[in-house]
């Protein structure tokens, strides 16, 4: 068989897979979530190096740029829950005090562009295709765990999105 043929055969295996959310490129807001969660506990100054883990492992997965563009639409917007505002909190830095060897500063950076103009979040970021209700959906639609080491044991912890119908709770699927 010729090697450019071959290709042809993957693509729908690859569509099926980027549609089932076995492979996802929005893994780099999942792990910007989780050092952010994990800096707000009291124990997250202890853990710096793994919030740093987490930070450049989400650099490395932001290959399509929608961890940045959902931190630019997150800026922009004044509406936000209480997740949403952790995240920018975390990401939002003074232009005046920017760390720009930081592995986060392509973050921090998304987070001025969406405060200083949210319109532009679709052009400066247009490789990610998601909407940001896509990108919230992904983040929620998962539990995210945070391991945290102790002197004598260690600890996970769990966190578990739900949606709020007619005042009861749905786990969110």
């Amino acid at each position: 068989m010729v090697p450019g043929r071959m290709f042809w055969l993957f693509v729908p295996i690859l569509i099926i897979l980027l549609n089932s959310g076995l492979v996802c490129a929005n893994n780099s807001i999942r792990e910007l979530m989780r050092a952010s969660l994990t800096s707000s506990m009291p124990f997250g100054k202890d853990m710096g190096v793994e919030i740093e883990e987490y930070e450049e492992h989400a650099n490395r997965l932001d290959y399509d740029d929608c961890g940045k563009k959902f931190l630019c639409l997150l800026a922009g917007n004044s509406d936000l829950e209480w997740d949403e505002k952790l995240i920018i909190e975390k990401y939002s830095i003074n232009p005046a005090r920017m760390d720009y060897t930081s592995p986060t500063v392509q973050f921090n950076v998304a987070t001025q562009v969406g405060k200083t103009n949210p319109e532009n979040c679709e052009n400066v970021y247009s490789n990610c295709i998601s909407s940001l209700k896509e990108m919230q959906s992904f983040l929620r639609s998962q539990g995210l765990s945070i391991d945290i080491k102790g002197k004598s044991s260690d600890s996970s912890l769990y966190f578990l999105w739900r949606q709020h119908t007619d005042g009861t709770e749905v786990e969110q699927s």
